[in-house]
């Protein structure tokens, strides 16, 4: 696991935005320890399936999660999504503003930061 401070301006935004986000934030949740299906994540949370799709889509954009699965013999696609992060930390003071991510990989908006 590595812990990445995000410091520069246009990728605290980015981190921001994609957290502002309250599904977002469930959805990452959920998926944060064991691999889970849209399916799975949807009737756990509660979440439309379409939406949890949407979201999805959105993670793996900005790499946030991991997906693995297989397609069966009759033509289904099964997969399986992960969060890459552990944790999300916002430290905010008279002096600093900084975004710590802990993560078992890389995402978007950690790119170029601190480790």
């Amino acid at each position: 696991m590595r812990e990445i401070v995000i410091d520069q301006d246009e990728q605290k935004q980015k981190a921001l935005e994609v957290f502002s986000d309250n599904y977002t934030r469930i959805i990452l949740s959920t998926m944060m320890e064991t691999p889970k299906s849209a399916l799975q994540i949807s009737g756990e949370t509660k979440i439309p399936l379409t939406t949890v799709y949407r979201k999805i889509h959105h993670l793996l954009e900005e790499n946030l999660i991991r997906i693995s699965g297989h397609i069966a013999e009759n033509g289904k696609k099964n997969f399986l999504y992960k969060s890459k992060l552990k944790s999300f930390h916002v430290t905010f003071s008279k002096d600093r503003f900084a975004i710590l991510v802990n993560t078992s990989g890389t995402c978007n908006f950690c790119l170029n930061s601190h480790v």
